[in-house]
């Protein structure tokens, strides 16, 4: 690793020589400038527009990044850009509604666990054809207790398993899951016992 990139990552790198860093020819430059924690929004912002895959991908990645920036990305023709965006908790719910719409079920799976996706974007998604994506749905704390109530008879065991911890699961529906008889049933039933809905003897 040469000396420019070390100092592209290094967080204690001040801000200026960031900024300076985030023009030099070397992608794996630009992308050590793009993961920094201490790199200033604008040049986040100058970086998600950057010709390399890679560095766009760091700048997903930052918890630091802006949301008009996360919302750019939203729409890269690179999948795993376009995944860490749906998995940064920083990024707008609009954002994440077009996203639930993408493609590539990895990235419509981080979108159902993202703790920011609005309701509606989860319900949609509660029907869709890949068991991690309905997985993600019925963990995610925003998720809408008709699409809880429907994912609770899922054929697949872990999504049914995510509706038994899901803290808005309503006592009915953790009701008729503690009676689930498949041969997952143990870890559902223990997670119903376990959800602070689940109804008290």
């Amino acid at each position: 690793m040469t000396d420019k990139i070390k100092v592209a990552r290094n967080p204690d790198t001040p801000g200026e020589l960031l900024i300076k860093l985030a023009t030099d020819e070397n992608e794996n430059v630009r992308s050590g400038v793009a993961r920094n924690p201490n790199t200033p929004v604008e040049t986040l912002t100058k970086l998600a527009a950057d010709k390399s895959e890679k560095v766009r991908y760091w700048v997903a990645v930052n918890p630091n990044t802006p949301v008009e920036a996360l919302t750019k990305l939203a729409a890269d023709k690179d999948e795993y850009v376009r995944y860490w965006v749906a998995a940064n908790p920083n990024t707008p719910g609009e954002a994440l509604i077009k996203l639930a719409t993408d493609e590539n079920e990895n990235v419509r799976s981080a979108v159902a666990a993202n703790p920011n996706t609005p309701g509606e974007a989860l319900t949609e998604l509660a029907t869709d054809e890949d068991e991690y994506v309905r997985g993600g749905v019925a963990a995610n704390p925003n998720t809408p207790v008709e699409a809880l109530t429907k994912l609770a008879t899922d054929e697949d065991a872990d999504v049914r398993w995510g509706v038994a911890r899901n803290s808005n699961t309503p006592v009915e529906v953790l009701t008729k899951l503690a009676t689930d008889m498949s041969s997952a049933r143990y870890r559902i039933r223990r997670a119903v016992a376990e959800n602070p809905n689940a109804p008290k003897k």
